[in-house]
């Protein structure tokens, strides 16, 4: 399956977190191929890896620690709440205290993103979707039947069918997410959607609105086509699906193909650019994705389980040299902002930070400026591979917290942005972070599962 026909990745974070917070210790984990879905593991399977004593940590001791049954998705903050994820309840607990403010039942398996005070909340498998009030967990509106559901900070799309199989009648809708106001409705066929990737953005957290959205309305025309984000009205932006990635960055449309040609050893990634509005040509050419530690080309220009698929901001993409130094590219120009004179590869980051590793999934860490590269700290290699399922980082802020291990079992390393000292360590697995909070989440005292939140 291309990752333009992939199931929302909405979808892949929720398996995949399950095996994060499933198990009580283990040994070091495997890497898997980045396309292959974790798979779920129930709290009941713990007894088999033996629970042990937990590794010490280091630290301040957490400020509460809620039960949950099982995390699918990270914590997201809105204000002074934190959004939990459990199995099949939406919960909102107050940041200070880890107190309810409100829980939300759901019959179905779920997938969530907030913005600007709401929490949309829609159906895995295609289904209602509800936009819920942050602070009251109450519904401000909802939808019937909805399928590939994308959230902007301004407004949510999906694609809704009549009918099954090729003989679908499907339309892509866009409604206004404060109060479901429908903006505009296209015809569509049933593989239509509004592309999920946007530059810079991390999930469960709503990508910033621009003018235009990248769609693609058929199947067969296999092309992306610029939308005005709440008009409905077409760009004359328009490129060909390369079967990677499609999405607006500013106001140009990007297409990227990150297959390496046959033969090529440069781990090759070749971007294509138009102005949205007006689909005049804009610079064409390459950048490169870095290796892995066995030596294959990584492809992605982000660790899949950081929750980001492109680092950067604007129309700069961080990526990768010929050479293999991370750079800072200009997408209007090609030109490079700067180039790291250390080579590395991007695997996480945010507006402002960029986090290296020394290969896609092994070696020791370092944290780059993003407007200037100019590194800030480094620090010793965590010991999880990138490639595990259990693997995740968080680059906020304040804090970097990755995955690692400590005597061949889970834990959180935490990171002070600015200075790379590190704040603290926890048996477990990482659920969630703020610019100055870090979510852990461990086996509990009776089979379930226990989150702790540490703040800094």
């Amino acid at each position: 399956m291309s990752p333009s026909y992939r199931p929302s990745r909405w979808g892949l974070t929720g398996v995949a977190l399950s095996l994060v917070v499933g198990l009580a210790a283990c040994t070091r984990p495997h890497a898997e191929p980045p396309e292959q879905a974790a798979p779920q593991v129930g709290v009941g399977q713990e007894s088999s890896w033996g629970r042990g004593t937990r590794p010490e940590q280091e630290g301040p001791d957490p400020i509460w620690s809620v039960s949950v049954d099982r995390l699918h998705q990270q914590l997201a903050q809105i204000g002074q709440l934190i959004i939990v994820p459990d199995e099949r309840e939406l919960r909102a607990v107050d940041r200070s205290t880890g107190q309810d403010r409100w829980r939300r039942p759901f019959s179905m398996s779920y997938q969530y993103a907030v913005t600007d005070g709401l929490i949309v909340v829609s159906a895995s498998d295609g289904g209602p979707l509800e936009v819920l009030d942050a602070a009251t967990g109450t519904t401000r509106w909802r939808a019937g039947e909805t399928q590939d559901v994308i959230v902007h900070q301004q407004a949510v799309y999906n694609r809704e069918c009549v009918g099954t199989g090729p003989s679908a009648r499907c339309v892509l809708i866009a409604r206004d997410i404060r109060d479901g106001r429908q903006l505009w409705k296209l015809p569509a066929d049933r593989f239509a959607r509004v592309t999920d990737v946007a530059l810079g953005a991390r999930m469960p957290y709503a990508p910033p609105a621009g003018r235009y959205v990248a769609v693609r309305l058929s199947a067969t025309s296999g092309a992306y086509t610029t939308v005005a984000a709440t008009t409905g009205r077409t760009g004359a932006g328009r490129l060909p699906n390369r079967a990677w990635y499609g999405f607006v960055a500013s106001d140009l449309l990007v297409t990227t193909d990150n297959d390496p040609p046959r033969d090529d050893r440069r781990c090759t990634v070749s971007i294509a650019t138009v102005h949205a509005a007006t689909g005049a040509r804009g610079w064409s050419g390459e950048v490169f994705s870095g290796r892995r530690e066995d030596g294959e080309c990584a492809r992605r220009l982000a660790n899949y389980q950081s929750g980001l698929i492109l680092i950067g901001t604007g129309t700069r993409l961080v990526a990768v040299t010929a050479a293999g130094r991370p750079q800072l590219v200009d997408l209007r120009t090609g030109r490079a902002d700067w180039e790291s004179a250390s080579s590395g590869v991007p695997i996480d980051g945010n507006d402002r930070s960029v986090l290296v590793r020394r290969t896609a999934d092994e070696g020791e860490l370092a944290l780059l400026d993003l407007a200037t590269g100019a590194p800030r700290w480094t620090a010793p290699d965590p010991g999880m591979a990138g490639g595990s399922a259990s693997w995740r980082s968080i680059v906020t802020g304040g804090l970097a917290a990755v995955s690692g291990t400590t005597g061949e079992r889970p834990c959180v390393l935490v990171y002070d942005v600015q200075t790379g000292r590190q704040l603290g360590r926890y048996p477990g697995w990482l659920a969630g972070a703020g610019d100055n909070w870090v979510a852990v989440s461990h086996s509990g005292e009776s089979e379930g599962i226990t989150l702790d939140l540490h703040t800094f």
